[in-house]
This record gives structure tokens, sequence and C-alpha cells, in this order.
């Protein structure tokens, strides 16, 4: 049985908004390489710039010399995306939920609730330098856990 070659990209961007068009086009490239249909490209492209607009704004605080990394990893049936910056550790237990009546009316703090609607999998960690490394998983359709009955 032959495995199909997982291949490895990376993209390290300066923390600032100007470069999440970049971020953006390679991301939507490696999506379209593993055939994933317009719509799922466009739930990858969405949340890694939620996640990478999180790490440059709250995590770098926009400090241009901090990097955020974006990793990508393309197995034959999944996508795996590490996001990871150079700031101050993120609590994920900190962050109100947006669904409660007090905070409907707030103009942020839907990120991650973004992340989760949209991928099948997110993870929050301590990256192994400091700061914090998202991890975002989505499956071509009809693979995974969630496609299994």
């Amino acid at each position: 049985m032959s495995r199909a070659k997982t291949q490895r990209h990376q993209l390290i961007i300066p923390s600032s908004q100007r470069y999440l068009k970049k971020v953006v086009a390679f991301i939507e490239g490696l999506a379209r390489k593993m055939a994933f249909d317009e719509d799922a490209t466009a739930d990858i492209a969405i949340s890694v710039s939620e996640a990478v607009n999180n790490a440059i704004l709250h995590g770098n605080k926009s400090d241009e010399n901090k990097k955020v990394t974006i990793l990508a990893k393309q197995g034959a049936k999944l996508l795996t995306i590490w996001i990871r910056d150079e700031g101050a550790r993120f609590c994920l237990e900190d962050v109100c939920n947006p669904l409660e009546p007090k905070n409907l009316t707030r103009c942020n703090g839907r990120g991650i609730f973004i992340l989760r609607a949209l991928m099948d999998e997110v993870t929050f960690n301590c990256a192994p330098d400091g700061g914090t490394e998202v991890k975002m998983i989505k499956r071509l359709k009809g693979t995974g856990p969630k496609h299994e009955k």
C-alpha cells in the first residue's frame, strides 16, 4: 500500500496586518492544491486569517520585530496548520463566551468561536519557545471523525 507523501510549508511574517493578503494567498494555494472545494477553502482562509490577525494584534501587540509563523502540513486527506506568535502566553479560560447575552453586542471576541465553527479541530497551546500556538485541522469532505457514522 503506498502512502501519499506529506508536504510541509512555512511562511514567517512580521507582526503587521499588511501581510494578511500574502498569508491568505499562501493558504488558499495549499487548500486548492489539495482539492478542497471552494467553501472549505474559504473556511480555511477565514480561519487562518483570523488566527494570524489575533497573533499579530493580541499575541505580538503589532510589534513588527516579533514574527508570526504559519506552518502547514498537507497530508493525504487533511491539512494541518499551526499559527505561532512570540507574545505573551494566551489563556483560553480568559476568553468570553460570545454567545452569552452580555457579550452579544461586543465588537470583538468571536475569533475562537469562528475557528471552531469553520475547522474540524482547533487547539491552543503554549509554544515551546514562548508565545501561543494555534493548531487547526481541516479534513477533505467525507473523511475523518466528523463524517463517520
